[in-house]
Order: C-alpha cells, then structure tokens, then sequence
C-alpha cells in the first residue's frame, strides 16, 4: 500500500482543541487539491475528551491517534512522536484550532513540492486584537535583527516540512517556533508563504511577566544557537573583552595611586568592582577557548551543512497518485483505551480499499506563483520556444528589490502540469496611472503558454485581477504575435539576426559603409573615409567593462536625450543576480580612455544587446559601429547562433542606425487589455510631442541632478 503524500500532525494538548473541525477542513482543502492525505493526531495529556470527535473523523479520514505518556511534554516532543508515526514525506503541522483559511494549506504543500524543504506562514493580514498584533510584531522584529532572517511570523502554528529536517535539526523545550531558523542555518531550502488569517479565540492582552521572560531567553538562545556554536570563542570573548575594557582601566588607576602615590585601597569600592570584572573577563575568555578545543576536537562529528539534491529536469506530468484513488487508512485508527505510551486501535472495521471510478482530466486552474518556485518556472522559460531573458525570475527579483513593484506572476496548471506562466508586475505611476505590466523595464515579456485555451485562461484570470486592483490596463510586451485581437501598439519595433558560424563572416554581412566604420575605429592604419575623416583611431573592445563605466555613459546619453535614466544600483544588480549571463563590452582608446559600453544579456542560444552608452565627442571615431561588432564577433566565438540588436522606436535615429548596420526592422506585439473607465495605449513616450519641452528642460539639467532625479523617477516609468 502506498505511503500518503502529505501527513498533517495535530497536537492536541488542552480543551480548545477542535480536531473534528480542523481535520474535516484540511482534509477537504487537500483532496480538492488532488492531494492524498493522512492525519496524526498526537494527544499530550488526557485524550478521553476528544474521543467522540476523534471516532467521528476516522469513519471519514485516515487518521491515526499517538498518545504520549503524562502530559505537558510540550509541541516540540509532539511533533517528534507524530512525524515518527507519519508515513507521508511531505509533513504539514497545524493547530488544533483552525488558525489560518484551510485552502492556504495547499499553499504550504504546493511550496514544499516546488522544492522548498521547510515552509513557514506569514498570517497576513491579522485580524487579532491589536495588542496581540503589536506584541507579535515587536517579537519578530526583534528576531529579523538579532538572526538576520527574513521570517514576519514565528509564532504561526502552521509549518510545513519534508521528513529530512525533523531528522537533521533537532528541535527541543520551546525552539519548536524557530524551527524554519534552524533549518534554514542548517542549508536547507526554507520559503515564507502568506497566509490567510482566521480570527482566533485566544488570550487579548498582557501575558505574565514570566511568559515575556522566556521570549527574551528564546531570542538569546536562538541567537546563540545559530550565530556562535560553531565560535563560542567570538560570543564568550566579546563578553570577556568587554568586561576587562571596563574593568582594567578602574583597576589599574587604583593601583597606580597605591603604588606611586601611596594611597590606601581600603575605602576604594571601585578597585573591588574593576578587578572583579577583570578577573570575570579573563574567566569568560577561557571558557571560550575551551569551548573551541571541544568544537575542533568534535569538528568531524558535526555537520553544519546540507548536501544539495541533485534536480533534474524533465516533463511538466503529474508523478504523484492520481486523484481519483482513495488512500485506505493505512491502520485501525482510533484507540479503544490509551496505554502508557502510545496505541493505535480502530474506533470501527477498516473499509476495504475502494477505487474511484476514472475521472475527466481536471479543468485548467490558474493560480499565483508560491515561493520555492523558480526553479521550475526557470525551466519552463527555458523549454518554451518563446521564453526570453526577461521571463526569468532572476529579472522579477531585480525589479522587485530595486522599485518595489509588486509582482502577481500567473501560472496556470491541469493537475500538477504546467500549461503556460505569465509573468505581472503592479506598477503605480502619477505619469502612466495603476498598471499591470510583463515586464517592467523589459522589451520582451507576455504570456508563454502551450496552447490557446492555456493563453485564455491566463488573460481571463488577469482581466479579473486587474479589475479587482483597480488598474487602468494590462500590458503585454510579446515579442511574436499571440492568438486573439487586442489592441496593439505600434510604437517600437526590434532588431534580430542569426550569426554567421565564423567570426570572420561577421564583418562580411555588414553593409559596406559601416563596414568602413568599424575598420577607422578599429585599424590603427585604417583608410580614410572619404570627406569625414583623414585618421583611424585604434580603438579595442574588451568584454571586461563594469557596471559604474556602463552607467556613467548611458546616464549622459539619457541626459543628451532628455530622459531619465536608471540608476546604477539597476545595473549592479543585474550583474549580481546573473552573473556571466551578463557581459559589459567596453571601448577603449590607446590612451586607456573608455568611450563607449554595452551591457549584454546571454540567454539560451541568443546574445541580446541591451543597455548602451558612449561620449558625446566620439561620434565621428565609428566606436558605435565597432563595438556592436566586436559583440556579435564575441558571440560567435562563445557559441551563439542568434544577436538581438533590441528594441527602438520606429523611425527614431536608433532604429536608422540598426539598419544601418544590416538588420531588418520587425514589429513588435505589444497587447493590451483596456480595463479602466476611459482607458487607452499609453501616451508617455518620447515620441509624444508634449513632452518635447520636459525633455528640453531635463538636458540643460546639471548632470547630478539628473542623476539624483532619474534614480527616483525611473521607478515611476516602467
């Protein structure tokens, strides 16, 4: 017999438990889910109160019943028992009242699916009294600063887990609440869902002097636990230092009175308290270092580290138990009297196993993206054949930490298959008004979906949130053309070409003009072009430039242009966050001056040139032309079989000098759903002549006002 999928542990330890409730719920949340589950019910303290509800559920679900013996062993010991007596790999542990909606339950293990080993839950937004609200919050930004993590809601009774790190961390007394801490410590993958909160029949007010006592003695705990075990010298020795820094300076002046001076140290209370603090120093630092010979000498029994597992890739098909067989309990469920330890008995005859008839495939369900995902919506960008750079995560999550934009990425679903993602980011500007855009600070973005009815329930479900955020339009920045009509915008146009397979096939397809060019900037004895020029100049490209020489150079063109531009935390990250799949090409003069850059994304087998810049007074050098050359000559040589010359105005100087090298002009299919009363395609773009004064105006701006300026208007024109 199959093991279930995902086992929910109920500790039940005073009167308010409602395991009826909480299991009939859950288990009804998890099997419209498509889940197979099972239930653990671990009783710390007389059960007999809960039996009739107990015999109830069993008649209905798997459930089996763990007694331990006394009582008040506290939840770290009944979570223990109950994922010892579990058979599922994926555990979920909940109250035994319902805190949170059931529904978000499948949250939690849909994270753990995705690949997150420990799930904790943010109760977001809290309908508690207000004084438990604030105490709550006061205890967890106290523990973000002191463990640098980034947890809203410790004391969130719903967790969820993979068996391994129950049995990697230990948990004991009260650190059950900081279990995704420790696990997080010890290298496993740890994610925080939102939750929705239920209104909780607890305790509104102060609690004892003693229950605040023990939450200041958890957080030094657990700040010792995860910060120094490992250097108990760096814990005992900031102590020990910082009583002989007070303590020697008041001993040592005593005794200089006594020893030159001849003073007495009878009536001199402050020597006592500076030797002792002192000597208490000197005895802290000890107890440090022998703390280290304990570590070093147990060093290769410990293990402070988890060994990644390996994730291959593969289909977006269901792999679990289909969700028309129903999971017989696994063995009587309900104890008929509990012994001293634990028992296990039927309340009732098990029912035979029973098979559902076959069901139709589930209908498409579409849903927001959980954390612990991305590495899966990573590879379904990677399969899809009109997945680009920007679809990555990796670009949402620089969008998100830079601008603060709020992102609603869609994934719809049949089962536990994936159909199709659209990535969405909320973005609110006094300029454009309250948008949804995919992607915010991309050319490309849209849907990626297998098929049309996949792509139909993607929009129908971001029509619906739209409406419900109030925004004006929802825009959608596709590259190729998508099933349907919508209204477009034919503004912006891009450039694309594949790649010769030989480096020295790259100059050949350029025009032979800008051919000309590349040679003056390049040859140090080029021929001269006939009536512009009478020299060459020499000039290197190195694919070695950085982001601050990228950013100084495109934020003056802006300037030149009457734009704001980015600011270089914008291109920093990026370069953090992807690391060798960005490359910055830089121009350099024989006098070592950097006159021009690129930033360049590398995606699949597409090199996109991207982001630009070069000085006002090197127009008529040709380093334009060359350096866009020496990328695709760079390209060829790595490997990559096509160049994105990116997107430009149509029309506009950029688009001619694209052209100008070779590439031929195509439209791009930016879509739109109008929403909002009175909505229509946005007007804010430089094309627009209205905004020709503004524009005139911003580039007689000094240049660190526009940088100042444009760091924080950018946020605003996505």
């Amino acid at each position: 017999m199959n093991a279930p999928l995902v086992s929910v542990i109920v500790a039940l330890a005073g009167p308010e438990g409602r395991p009826r409730e909480v299991i009939d719920a859950v288990g009804r949340s998890l099997t419209a889910g498509g889940y197979a589950c099972e239930f653990v019910v671990v009783i710390d303290g007389p059960g007999q109160r809960f039996d009739g509800d107990l015999r109830d559920v069993a008649a209905r679900w798997p459930v089996r019943v763990v007694q331990l013996e006394g009582g008040g062993l506290g939840e770290s010991i009944a979570l223990s028992a109950g994922v010892a007596k579990a058979n599922g790999d994926l555990v979920v542990n909940v109250p035994a009242y319902l805190q949170i909606e059931p529904d978000d339950v499948v949250s939690v293990v849909k994270a753990l699916e995705a690949g997150a080993d420990c799930v904790a839950t943010w109760r977001h937004s809290r309908i508690d009294p207000w004084l438990n609200q604030l105490q709550s919050k006061l205890f967890n930004a106290v523990l973000r600063v002191v463990m640098n993590t980034p947890f809203h809601d410790l004391n969130s009774g719903t967790r969820g887990f993979r068996r391994q790190v129950l049995e990697e961390v230990a948990v004991y007394g009260d650190l059950y609440r900081f279990l995704p801490v420790l696990a997080r410590r010890q290298g496993f993958r740890v994610v925080e869902v939102r939750v929705r909160h239920r209104e909780e029949k607890g305790r509104a007010g102060f609690y004892g002097l003693g229950v605040y006592l023990r939450r200041i003695l958890d957080i030094l705990t657990i700040a010792f636990l995860t910060r120094f075990t490992q250097r108990p010298l760096r814990f005992f020795g900031y102590l020990g230092f910082a009583a002989i820094a007070i303590g020697a300076p008041i001993t040592a002046w005593y005794l200089y009175e006594r020893i030159v001076m001849g003073e007495s140290l009878s009536d001199k209370p402050a020597f006592v308290i500076g030797a002792i603090l002192a000597a208490f120093g000197v005895n802290v630092i000890g107890f440090g270092l022998i703390g280290e010979i304990i570590i070093f000498t147990q060093a290769p029994n410990l293990r402070e580290y988890k060994i990644e597992e390996t994730v291959q890739g593969g289909s977006e098909s269901p792999d679990h138990q289909p969700v028309g067989f129903v999971a017989p309990p696994p063995e009587p469920s309900l104890p008929a009297a509990p012994s001293a330890t634990d028992a296990v008995s039927a309340a009732a005859p098990p029912p035979p196993p029973q098979f559902a008839p076959p069901v139709p495939a589930p209908p498409l369900r579409v849903r927001e993206l959980l954390p612990g995902e991305d590495s899966r919506w990573d590879s379904y960008v990677s399969r899809h054949p009109q997945g680009t750079f920007f679809h990555r995560t990796g670009w949402s999550r620089v969008v998100r930490e830079r601008f603060r934009h709020e992102p609603h990425h869609l994934v719809v679903e049949e089962g536990r298959r994936w159909l199709g993602v659209l990535p969405l980011f909320l973005a609110k500007s006094p300029f454009l008004g309250k948008n949804l855009i995919s992607l915010p600070y991309a050319v490309y973005g849209g849907v990626l979906a297998e098929d049309e009815r996949a792509q139909a329930a993607l929009l129908a479900h971001a029509e619906a949130m739209g409406r419900e955020l109030g925004v004006g339009y929802v825009e959608l920045r596709h590259l190729e053309a998508r099933p349907g009509e919508r209204p477009q915008s034919p503004l912006y146009v891009t450039f694309r070409c594949d790649l010769p397979e030989r480096v020295e096939d790259v100059m050949a397809r350029i025009p032979k003009k800008a051919r000309a060019e590349v040679r003056c900037a390049r040859d140090p004895k080029a021929p001269a072009v006939p009536g512009k020029r009478r020299e060459s100049f020499g000039i290197r490209v190195t694919p070695d430039g950085t982001a601050r020489e990228l950013f100084e150079l495109f934020a003056a063109n802006k300037r030149r242009l009457g734009s704001p531009a980015l600011p270089l935390s914008w291109f920093q990250g990026l370069v953090d966050e992807f690391g060798k799949a960005v490359v910055i090409h830089r121009a350099v003069e024989p006098s070592g001056r950097t006159i021009a850059a690129v930033m360049s994304f590398c995606f699949k087998d597409t090199v996109y040139a991207y982001y630009s810049g070069s000085r006002d007074d090197v127009e008529e050098t040709g380093v334009n032309n060359w350096i866009y050359c020496a990328i695709m000559e760079w390209a060829v040589e790595q490997g990559y079989r096509r160049f994105d010359f990116g997107r430009s105005r149509a029309d506009s100087g950029p688009a001619k000098f694209k052209k100008n090298m070779g590439f031929v002009a195509e439209p791009l299919h930016y879509d739109y759903l109008l929403l909002g009363p009175g909505a229509k395609l946005p007007e804010f773009h430089p094309s627009n002549p209205k905004l020709a004064l503004p524009r005139r105006l911003w580039s007689s701006l000094p240049s660190f006002v526009c940088e100042w300026l444009g760091s924080w208007l950018s946020r605003y024109i996505p």
